[in-house]
């Protein structure tokens, strides 16, 4: 007997997607890392989609801000150089985004920055993790 399974179409709403992404960001690392995604989605939302749209696909986003999901650019960059940016201590030719020193902690631009990754490719964040590394060792 031959079984013949036809291709259906899933349909994943974005509040899954998220439950999974913090299931998941909660068994790779700990029950910290949760709240710490959840945390950065929050702020994300409150102070980031405005201009850069939805964080995994750059929907909404306004035309010269970077989309930080996986078809964007942000996963090139480590850490450090990341909360330097969104900070404002750190300038570069054509900055149009706005500082968020005094409007942010260091740690909230982290949280964020955990909430992004769930979003990007697991070579992505590899390769993500390894720039911050060297960045760090510098």
């Amino acid at each position: 007997m031959l079984l013949i399974l036809k291709p259906r179409t899933l349909v994943v709403s974005s509040a899954a997607l998220f439950v999974l992404a913090l299931a998941t960001a909660a068994c790779a690392g700990g029950p910290g890392d949760a709240e710490k995604i959840r945390a950065g989605s929050q702020i994300y939302s409150q102070s980031c989609a405005g201009c850069h749209g939805d964080a995994a696909s750059g929907r909404g986003a306004v035309p010269e801000a970077a989309s930080h999901g996986p078809q964007g650019h942000t996963w090139h960059h480590p850490d450090q150089q990341l909360i330097e940016i969104v900070l404002g201590r750190l300038d570069y030719p054509g900055r149009k985004m706005p500082s968020f020193e005094g409007q942010l902690t260091e740690g909230q631009v982290e949280a964020v920055l955990a909430y992004l990754k769930t979003n990007w490719t697991a070579d992505q964040r590899s390769f993500q993790a390894e720039v911050t590394r060297k960045w760090e060792d510098q």
